[in-house]
């Protein structure tokens, strides 16, 4: 199994690809720009499957040029972010991305459900904030949190988009701080990190839990009381 992360687009996005180099096959992760590039990459593999953390133009931006190339491919997302996935957001952003017309997901997936890939099996969990969709894929074997753009090395995704959320962005980041210090972080933009590193250095995070003044453990037992 290989993972490679390949940088698309003028905003440089991350772009994750997931080899299965026994089976010839391969997963695509947030294709937001250079569908030509991407394509490149994976020749000779079959597509999979299309993941999307979230629902914004630059992650799912290629999403309908790699699905005229494999039309058997099936494109997951969460449903809370089916609204966004042709929004522009900016003026000319399609234009300067080269984004195609997005399709509607084929599997719509949620907290806990589970993409089994060659040695890989990612666990969803939902992430809302800076989108309401927003999730991160998790594989607790290999320790890897596929994390879009709710947190990035040293920062954290903006929520002054369409349906982002400070408080819900707070509630992720306090579920993500639960997962092992290891964890290696791939964000949607931007290097590499670890919960570990990011527990320490990242001031914006532990800034926004401070001020958005929510607990994870309260905002649980609130929701199981009301049900």
């Amino acid at each position: 199994m290989i993972v490679k992360i390949i940088t698309t687009g003028v905003i440089f996005e991350n772009c994750i690809l997931i080899f299965d180099e026994n089976k010839k096959e391969v997963l695509v992760i947030d294709p937001g720009a250079d569908g030509d590039k991407i394509e490149e990459e994976i020749k000779g593999y079959e597509l999979k499957g299309i993941l999307a953390t979230h629902g914004h133009i630059d992650h799912v931006g290629q999403v309908g040029y790699l699905k005229s190339k494999f039309p058997n491919a099936p494109f997951y997302l969460n449903e809370k972010d089916t609204f966004l996935i042709n929004n522009e957001l900016f003026p000319n952003f399609r234009k300067l991305l080269k984004a195609a017309e997005c399709p509607k997901p084929d599997i719509l997936i949620k907290e806990g459900s589970t993409i089994k890939f060659g040695r890989f099996n990612f666990y969803v969990i939902e992430t809302p904030g800076h989108s309401p969709g927003s999730v991160c894929f998790y594989d607790n074997d290999y320790q890897i949190l596929i994390t879009g753009d709710t947190i990035f090395k040293g920062s954290i995704g903006r929520t002054d988009l369409p349906g982002g959320s400070e408080r819900d962005l707070a509630l992720s980041l306090q579920k993500l701080l639960l997962l092992p210090d290891e964890t290696q972080i791939i964000p949607g933009h931007g290097e590499v990190s670890s919960l570990k590193y990011e527990k320490i250095y990242n001031r914006d995070m532990l800034e926004l839990i401070q001020s958005a003044k929510v607990d994870i453990f309260k905002d649980l037992i609130k929701q199981n009381n009301s049900t």
